[in-house]
């Protein structure tokens, strides 16, 4: 499931990683609690036992790589022959790539980034992808 928010044409999707069960999830509804500053996913039922801590939710960059396969932060991308991983970078409030290492500075990631890059797994299901 996803949200469309119409004024900035942009799509509002997620995907959950349980740290328990070692499976990736395509989210459904979330709804975010201000009284217990948690989220409850509305999904698998595997989802709906899974506790806060055991739960790594991932969003949707908007992007798409070169083979057309949507980009969520956290993703390990291909990109100028060089390894590179899917963060926010809250001081430009935008999303952003670093080397696998998180050493080098942050580079804006954006369309033309996405068009050159190729996703190879993420830092969850293919941990052995962070190594330099």
């Amino acid at each position: 499931m996803y949200y469309f928010c119409d004024m900035l044409n942009i799509e509002l999707k997620f995907r959950a990683f349980n740290k328990k069960t070692k499976k990736l999830y395509r989210s459904g509804a979330l709804s975010f609690s201000t009284e217990r500053h948690s989220f409850m996913m509305y999904t698998d039922k595997e989802l709906d036992d899974a506790k806060d801590d055991d739960i790594e939710l991932m969003q949707f960059t908007g992007q798409k790589d070169i083979n057309n396969k949507e980009i969520f932060q956290r993703d390990i991308i291909l990109i100028d022959d060089s390894k590179n991983i899917i963060v926010w970078d809250n001081n430009r409030g935008g999303w952003s790539y670093t080397d696998v290492d998180r050493r080098l500075k942050m580079t804006p990631f954006g369309r033309s980034e996405a068009n050159r890059s190729e996703v190879l797994g993420n830092e969850f299901e293919n941990p052995e992808l962070l190594k330099p």
